[in-house]
C-alpha cells in the first residue's frame, strides 16, 4: 500500500498503442495546465522533487549523525539553551492516521532534504515533509513481529536516492532500499541471516539500524532469545545493487558446535573511515555455563574489501561478563546450573540460577578521540559501566560506573560533544557527562523516568533525549541544568506511552521527535516537529 504524492504532469503510456488526435489535445492541454500549476505553486520556479532539497541547519542521515556515531549536529547554531523554552510544535503526526498500522516508533527519525523518514512497528515507512508534516509517500513491507519493538526498530539510513531500512520479515531479516521522492523499492535482498538454533526454528531478527561503509550496507541481526546455541551476525550488502557479499555470525560456527551462543548485534557500529574498521557491541551469551569471547564485547571489524581479513571480527574488548564478575561467574558451574541446562527447555529469559543478568552491549558505540589524539571506542554496557578502549589495540583505557546491572537498563545510546560522553545511567535515571579523557563526572543531572531506552542527542549547547513517561527532555551541555521537561501529550493531544528505543534528530533548524509504543506491545506512533516560534 502506498500513498503517492500527486503528479504534475501527463505521460501516456502509448506502447504498442494508436493514440487518437482528441486523446493527443487532452493530453497537451492536461500537459500545459499542470505545467502552470507547478510553476504557480511555486512561484514561478518548477516545482521541487519532494525529499531531494538541501535545506540549511543540516541533515541527520543515519542513527547517530554521522559515521562515528556522536548523535551531534553540529550545523545547527540557532536552537541552544536560551531558545529551548520558546520551541513550538510545528505539527504532529500519528499513525493513529492510517488504521491499518497505529503502531509505535522506536529508533530515531531520519531527516534529510526536506523530509523526515521513520518505519513503524508494524512495518510502514513514512517520507514526511518537513516543514508541514504532510504525508509524501507511505509504504507497508512484508513483515513478521518477531522482534522487541516490533517489525522495525532501527532507523533507516540515506543511500544515495534511496533510504534503507532493515526488517524483520517472515524467513529472517532482511534489506531493502526505498526511493527517497516516491517510495519505490529500489532493491531487496533475501533474509540475510536464516539459520536456526538448536531450540526452535524461529527466524532470526533484527533490532538493528544500518549504515553504509565502503559502498556497503552494514545489518545486523539476532537469534531469538532461548536458542542456546544460536548466534547474532551481521552481514554486508553491496548499497548499489542489494547483493549479499558476506554473512558472519558473531560466533564462528566451529564455536558454536561446541555450544556457544547468542551475541546478538542489536545496535548500530560506529565506522571509521581513515582505518577501514568499524566498532560494533555485541549481546550476551544464551547458553548458560559458556561465554565466548565475542559475547558482551565491542567487536572490531575489517570492511576494507582489499584485506585478507575482509568480513572477519579481527579484535575484540571484553566487557563485564554476564555474571557482572569473575567470581560470580562461578555460579554458572553449580549443579543447580547444570541440572538447569537443559537444550530441550527453552529459556526465553536468562536463568538466575546460573547468575546470569543479561548484560548485552545495547548502547550504541561512539568514536572519538582523547586531548592527545588517540582514537578511543566507547560503549555502555546494560551493567552500568561505560567502557572505553583503544581502537589501535582494543586494549581498556578507562571505565565509568553510571549505574547498576538490571535486565532493562543502560541500553540508551550515548552522544559524543564538546569533548563530553553524554549518557544516561539506571536505575538511577540520571544523565551523566564524562570527561573524555578519564571519564570523570562534569556533571549529573535527573531523568527520574524509571528504566531508559531513549537515546541521547546533542546540539548547540542541549543535550536532548526524550523519556518513558512520555516528555521532552532538554539540559544544558554545559552544567546540566535541566531547560525543558516538555509532554509530548499536550502537544499530540493524546497520551504518548513511550517504553521505547525512540530518539531526537536535530536537523533544518528543527527538533524532530520519535515517540510511541509501550514495553513489547505496540501503541500509536507520534513524529513531532519542534522549532523556535513556530
Amino acid at each position: 500500500m502506498m500513498n503517492m504524492a500527486p503528479s504534475t504532469s501527463v505521460r501516456p503510456e502509448g506502447r504498442g498503442k494508436r493514440v487518437t488526435g482528441t486523446i493527443r489535445l487532452r493530453l497537451a492541454v492536461a500537459f500545459v495546465l499542470g505545467a502552470v500549476w507547478a510553476l504557480a505553486s511555486s512561484g514561478g520556479a518548477a516545482a521541487a522533487t519532494p525529499c531531494s532539497s538541501s535545506v540549511a541547519g543540516g541533515d541527520w542521515p543515519v542513527y547517530g549523525h554521522d559515521a562515528a556515531n556522536t548523535r551531534t549536529q553540529p550545523d545547527e547554531h540557532g536552537i541552544g539553551p536560551s531558545a529551548v523554552p520558546g520551541l513550538k510544535a510545528a505539527w504532529v503526526f500519528s499513525t493513529g492516521s492510517n488504521a491499518a498500522d497505529n503502531s509505535g516508533f522506536t529508533s530515531t527519525p531520519i531527516v534529510y532534504r526536506g523530509c523526515v523518514f521513520a518505519g513503524s512497528a508494524n512495518g510502514y515507512v513514512y517520507a514526511l515533509d518537513a516543514t508541514s508534516g504532510h504525508v509524501v509517500w507511505q509504504r507497508q513491507l512484508d513483515v513478521f513481529n518477531s522482534g522487541a519493538g516490533g517489525a522495525i526498530t532501527g532507523a533507516g539510513v540515506v543511500d544515495g536516492p534511496g533510504i534503507v531500512f532493515l526488517v524483520s520479515g517472515p524467513k529472517g531479516p532482511y534489506a531493502v532500499d526505498l526511493d527517497r521522492t516516491t517510495g519505490a523499492v529500489i532493491w531487496k535482498t533475501a533474509p540475510y541471516a536464516t539459520g536456526a538454533g538448536t531450540l526452535t526454528q524461529a527466524s532470526p531478527l533484527t533490532n538493528a539500524s544500518p549504515i553504509i561503509a565502503n559502498g556497503l550496507v552494514v545489518a545486523g541481526y539476532s537469534a531469538p532469545e532461548g536458542q542456546n546455541s544460536g548466534s547474532g551476525g551481521f552481514a554486508l550488502i553491496n548499497a548499489g545493487s542489494g547483493k549479499i557479499v558476506k554473512v558472519t555470525p558473531t560466533i564462528p560456527p566451529a564455536d558454536q558446535a561446541k555450544g556457544y551462543g547468542g551475541g546478538g548485534l542489536w545496535s548500530t557500529p560506529a565506522f571509521d573511515p581513515a582505518s577501514g574498521y568499524l566498532y560494533w557491541g555485541a549481546g550476551n551469551p544464551y547458553s548458560k555455563q559458556m561465554e565466548h569471547p565475542y559475547t558482551n564485547a565491542i567487536l572490531k571489524i575489517d570492511i576494507d574489501p582489499s584485506r585478507a581479513t575482509f568480513g572477519q571480527i579481527v579484535a575484540s574488548y571484553k566487557g563485564n561478563v554476564d555474571q557482572y564478575s569473575e567470581t560470580l561467574q562461578e555460579l554458572s558451574h553449580t549443579p543447580a546450573c547444570v541440572a538447569s541446562d537443559n537444550p530441550s527447555v527453552p529459556s526465553t529469559f536468562d536463568d538466575p540460577v546460573c547468575g546470569q543478568l543479561d548484560l548485552d552491549f545495547g548502547a550504541s558505540a561512539n568514536l572519538f578521540t582523547l586531548s592527545n589524539g588517540t582514537q578511543m571506542v566507547g560503549d555502555l554496557q546494560k551493567s552500568g559501566v561505560y567502557h572505553v578502549a583503544r581502537t589501535d589495540t582494543m586494549k581498556p583505557a578507562w571505565t565509568a560506573l553510571i549505574g547498576g546491572t538490571c535486565f532493562p537498563c543502560n541500553t540508551a545510546s550515548t552522544a559524543f560533544y564538546n569533548n563530553s560522553v553524554y549518557a544516561v545511567g539506571e536505575p538511577e535515571d540520571s544523565l551523566f557527562s564524562l570527561d573524555r579523557d578519564a571519564g570523570k563526572a562534569n556533571w549529573v543531572s535527573p531523568v527520574g523516568d524509571g528504566p531508559h531506552y531513549e537515546s541521547v542527542s546533542a546540539a548547540n549547547g542541549v543535550v536532548w533525549t526524550v523519556d518513558n513517561a512520555g516528555n521532552l527532555d532538554a539540559f544544558d551541555a554545559s552544567s546540566g541544568q535541566p531547560l525543558a521537561h516538555r509532554p509530548l501529550a499536550a502537544d499530540a493531544s493524546a497520551p504518548v506511552p513511550n517504553l521505547t528505543s525512540s530518539g531526537v534528530a536535530i536537523a533544518e533548524h528543527g527538533v524532530f521527535v520519535a515517540a510511541g509504543g509501550l514495553g513489547y506491545s505496540t501503541s500509536t506512533g507520534y513524529l513531532i516537529a519542534y522549532r523556535p516560534g513556530s
